[in-house]
């Protein structure tokens, strides 16, 4: 019998290894490039939501018969890599917004429609921030248990909602914004890894319509 893939326990060393990586990569990103600790961030907070969306389709894909390293199984460190991708996004959000007088949100929104496109790209961004702390919130295992199986996958699925707005966002101020020099090395890559994970998202789809349906009765296996 194969083992069982779901895991809903966050486990405090994964935590610490991705955390602590996260910091480093900020810094590394914030002194080696140059730019600002928002931008910084909001690269680490990319990069994180990008690992955590391909580790599902990718062992979809492969489907493993022995555990490996990283760690066992990487599918068990999605919930770390996931909050983490919050957390990274929220301070990404704090830094842009200490530098506004009284934290205008309506400012910062531009009007929501105003600023050439400067507002609704940052009310995209706020969305998924907002969706990103409620996953992130149903991520620890009493909650997941609270709500049961079927729910919280549910809820899970929108983590691709909050990647294409993301990527919206992200694309607005690496193309568009008249903020900064225009696109760089990371805007490049941005593309790429979109392409990246709808390619993969499409064939794990694919993959799962050829596969035998599940016979009736049998206890289904997660992956989280």
């Amino acid at each position: 019998m194969a083992a069982k893939l779901f895991d809903t326990k966050n486990n405090l060393v994964k935590h610490l290894v991705v955390g602590v990586s996260s910091l480093a990569a900020a810094f590394l990103i914030r002194y080696a490039s140059g730019v600002s600790w928002s931008v910084s961030f909001a690269r680490v907070s990319f990069l994180l939501l990008f690992m955590t969306l391909i580790i599902g389709p990718v062992m979809r894909l492969v489907k493993p018969s022995k555990l490996f390293t990283p760690l066992k199984t990487p599918w068990t460190w999605r919930g770390e890599l996931g909050i983490w991708f919050t957390v990274t996004g929220l301070a990404h959000f704090c830094v842009v917004m200490s530098g506004r007088p009284g934290w205008s949100l309506l400012k910062a929104l531009g009007g929501f429609f105003g600023g050439g496109g400067y507002g609704l790209a940052n009310l995209l961004g706020l969305i998924a921030l907002v969706l990103a702390i409620i996953l992130s919130i149903t991520s620890f295992h009493r909650i997941i248990m609270f709500l049961g199986i079927e729910s919280w996958k549910w809820l899970q699925s929108f983590a691709y909602v909050i990647f294409y707005l993301v990527v919206l966002h992200s694309l607005y101020f690496q193309f568009f914004s008249t903020y900064g020099e225009g696109p760089d090395m990371f805007g490049y890559s941005m593309i790429l890894m979109a392409v990246v994970v709808i390619a993969l998202q499409t064939a794990g789809f694919i993959k799962t319509l050829k596969e035998p349906k599940a016979v009736s009765g049998k206890k289904e296996e997660y992956q989280v």
